[in-house]
Order: C-alpha cells, then sequence, then structure tokens
C-alpha cells in the first residue's frame, strides 16, 4: 500500500463490500481523497487501499476498468461489467460529498495493495472544495513531485 501522504485525505470507510460471481467479501479498508498535484496525482481521484485488494478485484497493476459510480441511498456502488464486479463502499464523508441519485461512469484503476476510482469532472470538482477547505487546494502538476 502506498499508505498516507501530502495531498492525500483520508476519510472514513466503515466498510467495502465486493460482489463478485457469487462470493461476497467485506473488508475495512483505508479511504483517501488523492488532490492534483500531491504525491504523484496528475488528477484528484479515490484511492482505496487495502492488501492485494486489486487481486481480489481481479485487476492487474495499472490496469484500468470502465465501471459506473452510483449513489443509492447512503451507498456508493461501482459497478463494472468488465471485471464482473460490484463495489459498495460505505463512508458518512463521500455520501455527504456525492450528489442525491448521482450515476455516471468512472474507471477503477490496478495499483500496489489496492485500487483507484477515477471520476468525472462534476465529482472532481466536488471533491477539489471540500479538500481545498481542508487546506489541499489541488496544484497544477509541475508541482507534482512531493
Amino acid at each position: 500500500m502506498t499508505g498516507p501522504g501530502p495531498g492525500k485525505i483520508q476519510i472514513d470507510c466503515k466498510k467495502l463490500i465486493i460482489i463478485k460471481e457469487d462470493r461476497k467479501i467485506e473488508l475495512t479498508p483505508v479511504l483517501y481523497i488523492h488532490v492534483k498535484g500531491y504525491s504523484l496525482a496528475r488528477v484528484t481521484h479515490i484511492d482505496i487501499e487495502y492488501p492485494q485488494l486489486e487481486t481480489i478485484i481481479g485487476l492487474k497493476h495499472r490496469e484500468i476498468a470502465p465501471a459506473l459510480l452510483t449513489k443509492i441511498g447512503n451507498i456508493i456502488i461501482i459497478k463494472s461489467r468488465k471485471l464482473k464486479t460490484r463495489i459498495e463502499i460505505h463512508s458518512t464523508t463521500l455520501n455527504n460529498l456525492i450528489p442525491p441519485a448521482y450515476s455516471d461512469g468512472c474507471v477503477i484503476g490496478g495499483k500496489t495493495d489496492g485500487i483507484f476510482i477515477g471520476i468525472k469532472k462534476e465529482l472532481i470538482k466536488v471533491l477539489e472544495e471540500y479538500t481545498t477547505k481542508l487546506g489541499w487546494p489541488p496544484r497544477t502538476t509541475k508541482h507534482n513531485k512531493t
């Protein structure tokens, strides 16, 4: 896992439920909003870190799969047909940030001991407004070396 770092804002995650084929796996990962311009982030995204998570989901390191991010009630759901996987994120912070009934495309990417969720500009703006209030505004990528 890459763990904490500058511009990686840890947020609550009560649990993560992965449904793949007929298996249901419940985990308690570390969840971050990773802000553009810090710790090598080229764009603001969501990091989910847990040992071997990318393997559990069926992603190779640096592989990317299309998905759909939907908010239903208090749960953030990410579905990928390619991976035949459904991920449920139970996070009060994300639930409060993502607009009601939100549904749009995203990508799931594999990384060492975790995954990242690449999101659309509309949602990036919401997350960056939140992180800016916490003292972590997005930076241009020329400062992306910290």
